[in-house]
């Protein structure tokens, strides 16, 4: 029997951070967007989503209090419109509790009147 379990938390602030490193001969970037928690009872306080080239959401770690995943780099400037534009935010991560592997995360925005247009009227 498999173990999976789907967590919720809503997002109080963020970070982004963007670095380039030389490896061999080649100039890898990465960008690195740090979501922290609001306190709900989840063990989870902080996420690292660090967008790569290449990267296909395979590389990730679970522990008592983070979770880190490999996200394709152009996946990045979605995530960091919607942190920009969107409140409130919730992040959502699935993990297989026995083998402690994240099978998935998302990140959606609380109810809106729909044609609100650019200007958030949310109350």
């Amino acid at each position: 029997m498999v173990n999976i379990m789907a967590h919720v938390a809503e997002v109080d602030s963020f970070s982004v951070h963007m670095a380039h490193h030389r490896l061999d001969d080649a100039l890898i970037s990465r960008k690195t967007i740090t979501l922290n928690f609001k306190p709900n009872g989840e063990p989870l306080r902080h996420a690292y989503m660090h967008f790569l080239q290449g990267a296909e959401g395979r590389e990730s770690v679970v522990t008592g209090s983070t979770v880190a995943i490999d996200l394709p780099e152009e996946e990045f400037d979605r995530w960091l419109h919607l942190l920009q534009t969107e409140a409130p935010l919730h992040f959502t991560w699935t993990v297989d509790e026995d083998k402690q592997q994240l099978l998935g995360v998302a990140l959606y925005s609380g109810d809106e009147p729909p044609g609100e247009g650019h200007v958030d009227l949310t109350p």
